[in-house]
């Protein structure tokens, strides 16, 4: 089963929480609003962070804020923050115990992989935020 972890959920609950604040917001302040234990929250906003989708504000008033809009921060960057690239399989030639003359799939997930890709890049976290209807794709 393809699934999204809790990490990259509570990320993306995070980046909504931060849009409703015009200041720098305590990794504790966001742990009370979104009920997500603070280490959690921490650990969360160090990886966003590092993936520049928010920034560190450090000294009086120090917390975290949004880099950018919700609009412009895509579901692919926010997966790719937290779980790192989107792949469907790991194919991994050096470590494999399938020759590659056996191998009659090899090369072949990569095209779904980018498909799925292209799909968390249309969509952005404030299309999540603001969803009522399932998303459709042609």
């Amino acid at each position: 089963m393809l699934k999204i972890s809790k990490l990259t959920d509570y990320a993306t609950i995070l980046l909504i929480h931060l849009s409703h604040h015009q200041k720098a917001t305590s990794s504790s302040i966001l742990a009370v609003e979104t009920g997500v234990p603070e280490p959690t929250v921490a650990k969360v906003l160090k990886m966003l962070t590092r993936a520049s989708l928010v920034q560190s504000c450090r000294g009086a008033g120090s917390g975290y804020m949004l880099n950018s809009a919700l609009n412009q921060i895509t579901l692919a960057s926010v997966i790719f923050a937290i779980e790192g690239p989107i792949d469907l399989v790991n194919c991994d030639r050096e470590h494999c115990r399938i020759t590659l003359e056996n191998c009659k799939l090899y090369g072949k997930w990569e095209g779904i992989s980018l498909q799925v890709r292209n799909i968390f890049e249309k969509i952005t976290v404030a299309d999540l935020q603001n969803q009522t209807k399932p998303f459709h794709s042609c």
